[in-house]
């Protein structure tokens, strides 16, 4: 990661905490832009997108943290949190799943898919 890339992710990083989402997300989107393999840089630049309500552009910035870094269970429940939050539960569902193959002991991930579940009427 190169210096710039590092103060980039440190300030998005700092302005998510602080609440300041779009600041959040032009720290973040040029922090990824130069180092595009840190996972954790898209997984705060999707958490920031969906906090901004943009599921669409959280959905694609967690899906990129998940190529670099597959088996995060974190990620998987980060992907549902959003499909979840736009209403598409069946891809929810699919993340939650998914998050709990890989950590079958994710309490976030395992009451959130039995809370989906119950809203859809499903067991």
């Amino acid at each position: 990661m190169t210096d710039d890339a590092a103060q980039r992710f440190a300030g998005g990083v700092e302005a998510y905490k602080a609440g300041e989402f779009d600041k959040a997300i032009e720290e973040l989107e040029a922090a990824t832009q130069l180092d595009q393999n840190n996972y954790k840089a898209f997984c705060y630049l999707g958490a920031a997108y969906a906090a901004r309500q943009r599921y669409n552009a959280a959905v694609g910035a967690f899906k990129i943290a998940e190529q670099i870094a597959p088996n995060i269970a974190s990620i998987h429940y980060n992907i549902a949190q959003a499909y979840e939050a736009d209403g598409v539960d069946s891809e929810a569902e699919y993340e939650y799943e998914k998050a709990l193959k890989i950590n079958p002991d994710y309490e976030l991930a395992k009451e959130a898919l039995r809370k989906l579940k119950a809203r859809l009427h499903r067991v």
